[in-house]
């Protein structure tokens, strides 16, 4: 098994396809990699919370969860996670290039040469080493999951429960894997909201829905709330417009 330093490698493979996992799973054992592969985002959270994984590669369009929220997830258990994101859907590898952070990969599916699978894994077994022998830490932005880019958006949002009518709200935070809203009243985490998200003056729209992960009182606004949304369900077709034409 390849060591740094003192460190065993860990690597996490993500993908519904039993093909792909089968295959990636062979490829990286052949360099001695500890490999263990899952079919589903929640299998991927609850191995995670169990033990560290130091290489992640991830599909981002699951049937169960979404890859991009998934990675978001993971991230907060694993700050130091290195991720290889795997995908089909050209409008996902546009805006993965444009927002993607240190420490993300992104690998085109099918793949057209297996050897840069390994040589994927090599490079990031050696920045590992690199930063294991130097005794350093990636900086708070390099450990986000995403850039989060700087856009004015408007989101309508309701409760899925309730099919309730659309409340108007805001946001200046916006990523791939999620987005923070600031609205007048109290949700819950665990709440499931569907958004409608557009660039202030502009008809294009993205819906998607997602789930509350954390809330906070804003201290200067009584009554108003910041919420942490996880993207559950997205066209990134149409966030990729958003993002790629706004930014």
């Amino acid at each position: 098994m390849r060591e740094v330093g003192k460190t065993t490698f860990k690597v996490l493979i993500v993908d519904d396809e039993k093909v792909i996992r089968d295959l990636l799973t062979r490829l990286l054992s052949l360099d001695g990699l500890n490999v263990t592969s899952v079919e589903d985002a929640d299998k991927a959270i609850a191995l995670a919370q169990k033990e560290k994984f130091d290489l992640l590669f991830l599909d981002i369009k699951m049937p169960k969860g979404n890859g991009l929220g998934t990675f978001s997830r993971l991230k907060k258990l694993n700050p130091d996670l290195t991720c290889v994101f795997m995908t089909g859907y050209a409008p996902e590898m546009a805006l993965l290039d444009r927002i993607k952070q240190p420490g993300t990969i992104c690998l085109k599916k099918p793949f057209e040469d297996i050897k840069q699978i390994r040589e994927i894994a090599h490079k990031a077994l050696e920045e590992a080493q690199a930063a294991a022998g130097a005794g350093t830490q990636r900086n708070t932005s390099e450990r986000r999951a995403y850039a989060r880019l700087n856009i004015l958006l408007e989101v309508d949002y309701r409760l899925r429960q309730k099919q309730e009518p659309f409340k108007r709200s805001s946001s200046e935070n916006i990523a791939p894997g999620g987005i923070m809203l600031t609205v007048r009243e109290y949700i819950a985490p665990g709440a499931i909201l569907e958004l409608i998200m557009k660039v202030k003056g502009n008809n294009k729209t993205c819906r998607a829905a997602g789930e509350v992960a954390w809330n906070k009182a804003v201290e200067e606004k009584p009554g108003y709330y910041e919420i942490g949304i996880d993207f559950l369900e997205i066209d990134y077709s149409e966030l990729t417009a958003i993002l790629i034409n706004y930014s």
